[in-house]
């Protein structure tokens, strides 16, 4: 099976979770793809940003929001130094976040989406690909920010409408 993981801030008790972004859980399944949870990580930990509406400066509810926090990508199988599973201290008995604890994964998310360039690819891949694959978070997202993609994307895989690559001559 292996060992699961999500991104943790220690100091704020929030939590990115991989799937909300597309990625696997395991550690190898998200490191190595450079988009998704590892984007948002690099917004919340961002410093300087600002953020302008009718050019003036408003602070930003995501971007810089972990900067200078205590942060970890943390397995499931991590222990404290007492042998306790660290985990486990974040969820209560039916395997939920703690009240204490707060997952900002599908904000985070959206803030990132906002970006014309990676918006754009994402709608992109959307509209070749549609959604079947993507998980409940993540589909639930690109329902509500791409809608006409999902739909063109969805009924070209349902009837097999799918360009063939071309190879430039």
């Amino acid at each position: 099976m292996g060992q699961y993981f999500k991104v943790i801030n220690k100091t704020k008790k929030e939590v990115l979770n991989p799937h909300t972004f597309g990625n696997g859980l395991k550690l190898w399944e998200f490191v190595s793809d450079g988009n998704g949870v590892l984007q948002g990580l690099g917004l919340l930990l961002a410093e300087g940003h600002v953020e302008y509406k009718d050019l003036i400066p408003k602070p930003s509810t995501i971007i810089g929001r972990w900067h200078g926090d205590k942060i970890t990508i943390l397995g499931d199988y991590a222990q404290d130094k007492d042998g306790n599973n660290i985990w486990d201290s974040m969820l209560d008995s039916k395997g939920e976040l703690k009240k204490s604890w707060k997952d900002i994964s599908v904000e985070t998310y959206k803030t990132l989406l906002k970006d014309t360039w990676i918006g754009s690819r994402k709608a992109e891949q959307i509209r070749k690909h549609g959604t079947k694959f993507m998980m409940s978070d993540e589909k639930k997202i690109m329902e509500e920010l791409f809608p006409k993609e999902c739909v063109e994307g969805d009924l070209r895989q349902k009837f097999g409408f799918v360009e063939k690559e071309q190879s430039e001559e």
